[in-house]
């Protein structure tokens, strides 16, 4: 049964990358209802499948880009009855898109090696591939600031410990900067309304030492905290005065106060309603059945929680 145009104008969508021989898809979650529909794609596009895995979702506009890493593609849909509109092809292990006005987007690609990383712009009108510039190994989430792109180099199948830039207007590389931590996956606005951005690096996972981070792009001194190794996502509450990221099967804060744990809990994706403050905590569970949706208050009491589907990841708030 298909939803009628605008079904999905509101709510949230999980991002469930699959098992592995199998595909990825997509959750809506009505937090007003408590309606949950599994695989939205599927069930608006009578039941075809986006394919090995699905890594995330960019709202632009009235469009939404599925980046389906393992097959190579962004598919695009309409964003409020989740329709097909077409395929985009020609990425190698395509992970996340941030546009950039003007109806361009940068698509981060760890490359077919999963270590020669790319950054890609791509013309979202036309639906073509304008320029790939080389990048650090393994680029993922991106922060526009000014005219220029920040990128974090998570290693991909290797290591690196590298924030990118890339020109938006030219497309050209810039100097990379040195952190002194490793795989940086992550990158946010500061705290407070700070310049320097938010980052979290999940650590080396072939030094078994090797610890996660989060804090301040400041160059050079990079103020922050040391984390569990394999820390993954950050988002910030509504006001920005607080960066939350999970690491270490706990959730973690970083206020003016410093870091805390916040609570124990699973979470392979993580994001923060901007508009009530609440915790959506992605919780995969085997990574072989139905994952888990969690949401929390801010000082971690349990408020909700809603089945996804297999490995669920990004958290997707459509505003």
């Amino acid at each position: 049964m298909q939803g009628a145009p605008g079904y999905y104008a509101s709510g949230i969508f999980i991002i469930n990358e699959g098992p592995f021989g199998g595909t990825g898809t997509i959750t809506w979650h009505n937090p007003s209802t408590g309606v949950t529909v599994q695989d939205v794609f599927g069930r608006e596009n009578g039941g075809a499948a986006l394919g090995a895995f699905v890594q995330s979702l960019t709202i632009v506009g009235d469009k939404a880009y599925i980046a389906v890493n393992g097959a190579n593609k962004i598919v695009e849909v309409d964003a409020l009855s989740f329709r097909f509109l077409r395929e985009i092809t020609g990425f190698e292990l395509p992970r996340y898109l941030l546009s950039t006005g003007n109806g361009k987007a940068f698509v981060s690609e760890w490359g077919a090696d999963g270590v020669s990383g790319k950054l890609v712009l791509l013309d979202l009108n036309s639906g073509t591939i304008v320029k790939k510039t080389l990048v650090g190994s393994g680029p993922e989430k991106m922060l526009l600031m000014g005219n220029e792109v920040l990128i974090a180099h998570a290693g991909g199948f290797g290591v690196d410990n590298t924030i990118g830039t890339v020109n938006v207007s030219s497309g050209e590389a810039g100097v990379n900067t040195l952190l002194p931590y490793y795989n940086p996956c992550c990158i946010a606005k500061g705290l407070d309304n700070s310049p320097f951005p938010m980052i979290v690096a999940r650590g080396d996972w072939m030094q078994p030492a090797s610890t996660g981070w989060m804090g301040s792009f400041k160059i050079p001194d990079f103020p922050g905290y040391e984390l569990p190794q394999g820390a993954e996502d950050l988002c910030l509450s509504p006001d920005g005065s607080t960066a939350y990221c999970s690491a270490g099967a706990s959730i973690w804060q970083l206020n003016s106060n410093g870091l805390t744990k916040l609570l124990d809990q699973p979470c392979y994706g993580l994001n923060c309603d901007p508009k009530d403050g609440l915790l959506y905590c992605a919780d995969p569970k085997d990574f072989n059945s139905a994952g888990e949706v969690v949401v929390y208050q801010p000082d971690g009491t349990v408020v909700s929680r809603f089945t996804a589907g297999i490995a669920p990841g990004e958290v997707v708030f459509i505003e």
